[in-house]
């Protein structure tokens, strides 16, 4: 578990309560992270089989640490030169523009030790921003995609 003054991050592997299948039913996370379904909320089987295709984190405020906010995700990273994850992550709508995950993106660098990549779409700037504001440096650039990476801090 990573806490930070106003978020909680933990590891989860099943949706036992169905918040997760909520956050993914919604359009915009649907539409950024790219997701499909059978239906526009997904079943439970299809959540718990996104959730064995990497490592996921939920994020939840302190004063309520019963509801996810967003999500976090990681994989070995395959673009990396280097051991290291790529960190992709979602936010729920109501939850944006707070620097919630600007804040969770760090605390997660710092707390895994990893060398951590992300990639974002050309036009995504609020992603980048997260990014940028999180410490993460632009590594190279494309039509369509950016690569970032952040190193953590070695003085633990």
């Amino acid at each position: 578990m990573i806490t930070t003054d106003r978020l909680i991050i933990k590891k989860i592997t099943q949706d036992r309560d169905g918040q997760l299948a909520k956050l993914l039913a919604e359009p915009t996370i649907q539409q950024g992270a790219r997701l499909t379904f059978t239906n526009l909320r997904p079943t439970s089987f299809e959540v718990d089989f996104l959730l064995q295709t990497g490592d996921f984190y939920a994020i939840y405020g302190q004063e309520q640490p019963q509801i996810i906010l967003g999500l976090l995700f990681t994989q070995p990273a395959e673009l990396a030169k280097k051991p290291a994850v790529e960190l992709g992550y979602l936010l729920a709508p109501t939850s944006r523009g707070r620097g919630i995950m600007t804040e969770a993106a760090r605390a997660f660098v710092d707390w895994s030790g990893q060398a951590t990549l992300a990639i974002t779409d050309q036009d995504n700037l609020p992603s980048q921003g997260v990014l940028r504001r999180a410490g993460f440096q632009l590594v190279k650039q494309t039509a369509n995609q950016m690569l970032w990476e952040k190193v953590p801090c070695s003085h633990r």
